[in-house]
């Protein structure tokens, strides 16, 4: 078998030959990207477009595989029938993984590969693979799934502190305590699995923040995680909601102590009406009993006028023909006399 680059000049070649005689020469082409970036836990698409030899003319199956790396059984398998560009029946899928999905119309010859939810595993090689009943034809296209750099765990084991990252392109490690950065610190990686990791001296006096950067992303955490360095942020918006709540708890109660001296003067002013109410009845009740000579009658009073009746010793004399004398009226609403 040829590498693809051979196998793209030998038809290239036949082509022109084909194209000096004036002969209609369909071949095999195949168009895939020779290198695809994803992002981890992401979805990507492995874009394969292919035309064979018997493409006007051939009714029988094509089988189309997607292969990963030097795996012996495909990620992904399907067969149709009939014409390439015919109205066929659709793609049977054999797929392993739910992960792997056809992605083209493989009626026009678009095969391309979806793979959804990007794992570091993977990032390989591919092969794309068209299979007729008489030929098969495949190209190759590689893999490489990106991510931000990111602290998978910050633990003390034994003496010291330990830091593991993990990223694509492989990030670098920053340590810095409580005193300033720290230089020098030694690293380990292992690109196969993107992983980087670190140590430094522990001391409780101290804390310790692992920082990993690389050109998607940064991370960082601090060891102790409960420290009150780590708690600052916290406790200063703790502190501010207390202080909120306070101001709006002393805003209430000024209000309601407001309305109660309200109510207060209120039921002051409506006393001293009552009061004012009171003392009138209470005169005119007086003034009401005061005893007034009946209508009719002509008497002349030996003693002082009294509101009550005669007072003991004295009497009143009866003039005929003389004219009425009423006594004076006391201050206040005047009474009521009855008309009979």
């Amino acid at each position: 078998m040829f590498s693809p680059k051979m196998q793209d000049y030998v038809f290239g070649l036949l082509s022109f030959i084909c194209s000096l005689k004036g002969l209609s020469c369909t071949l095999w082409t195949m168009k895939v990207e020779d290198q695809v970036n994803g992002t981890l836990g992401q979805n990507v698409i492995l874009p394969c477009f292919f035309t064979h030899p018997k493409q006007n003319a051939y009714t029988g199956d094509i089988t189309v595989k997607w292969m990963q790396d030097k795996k012996i059984e495909p990620i992904f398998q399907c067969k149709f029938h009939n014409k390439t560009n015919g109205q066929d029946s659709n793609c049977i899928e054999q797929s392993l993984s739910e992960r792997h999905l056809l992605q083209g119309n493989h009626r026009k010859g678009d095969i391309s590969l979806r793979i959804n939810n990007l794992q570091f595993t993977d990032a390989s090689q591919y092969t794309c693979r068209v299979e007729l009943d008489y030929d098969k034809f495949n190209k190759h296209t590689t893999l490489n799934v990106n991510a931000p750099a990111q602290i998978l765990s910050l633990y003390l084991d034994l003496d010291v502190v330990k830091c593991i990252a993990r990223g694509n392109p492989l990030p670098q490690i920053k340590w810095t305590s409580s005193s300033g950065p720290l230089k020098n610190i030694p690293f380990k990686t292992d690109p196969r699995k993107y992983i980087v990791n670190s140590s430094v001296p522990f001391s409780d006096q101290a804390v310790y923040t692992c920082q990993v950067v690389n050109s998607l992303g940064q991370d960082q955490k601090a060891f102790p995680p409960n420290h009150p360095n780590c708690l600052s942020l916290s406790v200063v918006t703790g502190i501010l909601a207390c202080l909120l709540l306070l101001g709006l708890i002393a805003v209430i109660l000024d209000v309601v102590k407001r309305r109660k001296n309200a109510q207060r003067v209120m039921l002051q002013d409506m006393g001293v009406q009552r009061v004012q109410t009171s003392v009138y009845q209470d005169n005119k009740t007086v003034y009401a009993n005061i005893n007034i000579c009946p209508v009719g009658r002509e008497t002349r009073q030996v003693g002082v006028y009294s509101t009550g009746s005669l007072r003991e010793g004295r009497k009143k004399e009866m003039i005929p023909g003389a004219p009425k004398i009423r006594p004076p009226r006391p201050p206040g609403p005047p009474p009521d006399i009855d008309k009979k």
